[in-house]
């Protein structure tokens, strides 16, 4: 027979509590969510690519439509451009450096 929870404190009855795991993990999980979709709203659309690709959009080479070119960025968008730039150049991947104009 299971031992009386009227003597014990408040924070060894919640620990007991058939639903606690619930009430603490669904908070951190919908918290999480809610993290993870504004780092992927503040994300740019040229983080993920590869140095070639990087590469390829600085030099205006196959360009879809629906992305903006080099010139057309904002200041904050262009730094972060440019520092991706300077990250490929350090690799010395390139026989040639990567210039932002």
């Amino acid at each position: 027979m299971r031992k009386s929870q009227k003597n014990n404190s408040k924070m060894s009855r919640f620990v007991y509590y058939k639903y606690s795991g619930l009430i603490v993990f669904i908070p951190l999980i919908i918290l999480g969510i809610g993290v993870y979709s504004y780092m992927e709203l503040n994300k740019e659309f040229f983080t993920a690519w590869s140095c070639e690709t990087v590469a390829d959009y600085v030099n205006e080479k196959d360009v879809p439509e629906n992305i903006p070119l080099v010139h057309e960025l904002d200041s904050s968008q262009y730094s972060k451009l440019e520092n991706i730039v300077n990250e490929c150049n350090s690799m010395t991947k390139f026989n040639e450096r990567i210039k932002l104009d």
